[in-house]
């Protein structure tokens, strides 16, 4: 187990895609629907031309897609990583403060956690707003582009983290990706895996490896009795 003297002064953040579920939704959607123009957008963010929101605004109206058959890819095409569920339903059992905390959107995040019983967890992500067959992003902060030093994130991490630490005295981020680069420097615990494990590698912050919710569950409750 990791060092913590009470259990009940923690709080748990954990990301959505890659982490959650064992494939990132966003890059296979992409895959999916792309189309040459998503290319020359991602070539204008690389180059400086456009900020991270602007990105994916031009990204998701070059999807076409209509919120039932988006539902049916989420609920059809992507599993949810081994060992989460029980790892969700020891929290509950502690009532320790949990938030499910992405870049992504809660259109996709809330029925697919509800297609394995989990109907009252607190979801912080951004929205897609449908017409048809087009697509809007609604960003959970609003669009403001100095949410922190490494913004504008849409849904800042590092904003959401801050909100938790003010009531806990330590606050845990589960995360795999790119946009839980920022909140992994200030966080207390940090279990990585894939792009951020090797994020915190070459950076020097200090980080707990994983594979799946049974390795954390472990290491943070114990082995169950």
């Amino acid at each position: 187990m990791i060092k913590i003297d009470d259990l009940s002064k923690i709080a748990i953040l954990v990301d959505f895609d890659g982490t959650i579920t064992t494939e990132d939704t966003n890059i296979k959607l992409m895959k999916v629907y792309s189309n040459d123009k998503i290319q020359n957008i991602r070539n204008m963010y690389k180059n400086g031309e456009i900020n991270f929101l602007k990105l994916m605004e031009l990204e998701y109206k070059e999807i076409k897609i209509t919120e039932k058959e988006y539902l049916k890819f989420i609920l059809e095409e992507f599993h949810i990583t081994e060992g989460f569920v029980q790892f969700y339903n020891r929290i509950k059992e502690k009532n320790i403060p949990f938030g499910v905390v992405s870049g992504g959107f809660d259109n996709g995040i809330k029925p697919f956690l509800e297609k394995y019983g989990i109907t009252d967890v607190d979801i912080y992500a951004n929205s897609f707003i449908f017409d048809k067959d087009n697509i809007s992003v609604k960003f959970y902060d609003g669009g403001i582009l100095d949410c922190c030093d490494f913004g504008p994130c849409g849904n800042c991490k590092i904003r959401r983290y801050e909100e938790y630490k003010r009531n806990n005295d330590t606050v845990i981020f589960i995360g795999d990706g790119f946009t839980d680069r920022w909140v992994a420097q200030i966080a207390d615990v940090v279990f990585a895996k894939d792009g951020l494990l090797t994020y915190c590698k070459d950076n020097n912050i200090d980080y707990i490896p994983w594979n799946d919710f049974h390795d954390i569950s472990e290491l943070i409750f114990g082995t169950e009795k």
